[in-house]
């Protein structure tokens, strides 16, 4: 769960219900509706999407359950290839076995890719839960600072553990990552070959497809250039509403001359 949140009545028992039916393995998210910035009063229903991301390990909401599957029938529970934060349901017996969160990662960002695709690929699955519904406070800015270099060093964290023969991919998609230290991932390559887990291809096979056809993050500007490439990795690093201003304001000083950057 995360604060800025305000859950909708008989929000749980659906999770649990689900829960309780399900594998020890499976990640539930509840439905995230919208609670406007400008009204904390008032509460929008959002519409059934299901999670990706592209090569950045950006999360993008990717598209509508039924266009993946035409027998799907709401509210049924559906698979999603990604959670898109850090509010799920899981128990906490299998949180702690499939090694929780990577303790090498720093303040925020990425935790939820590398997440997903350790979910799926040993041996649990994701899925959204219609019937449970909170509401989720969207910000047009960060309340608190935060470190873009950061961000992108724990999305290179997941990379090196999980990408496997796709890892030139995430370097050709975000270029700043491929001379970035991301410390050690020792540690969560034993956890990965411990858990027997399946290989990138099983997951862009049966789980997310649509990734091998989906390059950059959505509305991310093209082409890259020497003088671009950072600008325009940092204002992909994710589809967050609130990071776009600090995003717009790096490519503003980053496209301008070395001797006029502040």
């Amino acid at each position: 769960m995360e604060p800025h949140c305000v859950v909708g009545r008989q929000w749980l028992e659906p999770l649990l219900q689900r829960l309780s039916e399900s594998p020890p393995g499976t990640v539930l998210m509840p439905t995230l509706d919208i609670i406007p910035e400008s009204d904390f009063g008032a509460y929008h229903i959002a519409q059934q999407f299901i999670g990706g991301f592209d090569w950045t390990l950006k999360f993008n909401w990717m598209g509508r359950p039924g266009a993946r599957n035409a027998s799907y029938q709401h509210p049924d529970p559906y698979p999603t290839p990604v959670l898109s934060g850090g509010i799920f349901a899981i128990w906490r017996e299998h949180w702690e076995r499939a090694g929780t969160y990577d303790e090498g990662m720093n303040e925020w960002g990425g935790e939820h890719i590398e997440m997903s695709l350790r979910t799926w690929r040993c041996g649990g699955r994701i899925e959204i839960v219609p019937c449970s519904r909170i509401g989720h406070l969207f910000r047009s800015r960060n309340p608190y600072s935060v470190d873009v270099a950061e961000v992108l060093r724990n999305e290179k964290r997941a990379a090196l553990v999980w990408l496997d023969e796709h890892l030139e991919r995430f370097y050709a998609a975000a270029p700043p990552a491929r001379g970035l230290d991301a410390g050690s991932v020792e540690e969560r390559l034993r956890l990965r070959a411990a858990l027997g887990c399946r290989s990138m291809g099983w997951y862009t096979e049966h789980v997310y497809p649509e990734l091998l056809g989906e390059q950059r993050a959505a509305g991310s500007p093209e082409p890259w250039t020497p003088a671009g490439a950072l600008a325009l990795a940092l204002g992909a690093l994710t589809g967050l509403l609130w990071l776009r201003p600090l995003a717009a304001k790096l490519q503003r000083v980053l496209g301008k001359p070395r001797s006029e950057r502040d």
